[in-house]
């Protein structure tokens, strides 16, 4: 009986993604595609995952490795995006890391709505790739934790699969005065004394909300 229910549920969860992600891709197209520019780089983007979607990558990508989870891949909303950028005051002075940028989407609209300087970090080599082609920004096939972050003064990281450990190695690297925008968890809860909550607000995600936080890392004490 459990499993009858369990299989409803998620079943029913598929459709109510399914349905909210073509809600969402009309809001970007009526608000983002008159950009002709931003239009052409997101349509190329999306044809390139027709026959094999950026999760189906993902999951062939973590079978090879081994991992226990396969399910972890998840995109920020472009009408998300655009209110956490707003939120943020993210300006054109600024050099904005995506930590985990999946297939650059976020990337892609931060550099021309924005207008910032953009850097995309995954370690799938198939959503780099891709990436490089479709746009001439700065993505990087890098593992988070070996990537120079010297010149950033924003992270972007949504990434709700990583292990605490992990979260307290980057927190060591991220330099000093960077701004980090989190989603779910701040990083606070790993690194009271060096990081600091400046403000917190809710995101709109396909599987629902959550808060967002946006923190700023102080001198290393």
């Amino acid at each position: 009986m459990d499993k009858i229910k369990d299989f409803f549920q998620l079943a029913g969860l598929r459709v109510y993604v399914f349905f909210w992600d073509v809600a969402e891709y009309c809001r970007v197209v009526f608000r983002y595609y008159r950009n002709p520019r931003f239009a052409k780089d997101d349509l190329a983007l999306l044809l390139r995952y027709l026959l094999y979607s950026p999760f189906q990558i993902s999951k062939h990508f973590l079978q090879g490795r081994g991992a226990g989870d396969l399910y972890t891949y998840g995109e920020t909303p472009l009408t998300t995006m655009d209110m956490i950028a707003k939120w943020s005051e993210i300006s054109t002075d600024d050099v904005v890391y995506e930590l985990g940028c999946g297939r650059g989407r976020t990337c892609i609209w931060l550099h021309h709505f924005i207008g910032c300087r953009v850097v995309g970090v995954d370690y799938v080599p198939d959503y780099i790739r891709n990436a490089r082609e479709v746009s001439k920004l700065d993505f990087r096939e890098e593992d988070m934790l070996d990537v120079d972050l010297s010149d950033a003064t924003m992270i972007y990281l949504f990434e709700n699969s990583l292990n605490d450990a992990f979260i307290q190695k980057l927190c060591k690297r991220l330099p000093e005065g960077v701004k980090i925008v989190t989603v779910s968890y701040p990083l606070t809860d790993y690194d009271k004394k060096n990081f600091s909550v400046l403000k917190v607000c809710e995101g709109r995600f396909n599987w629902g909300k959550t808060e967002v936080y946006l923190q700023k890392k102080s001198a290393t004490r």
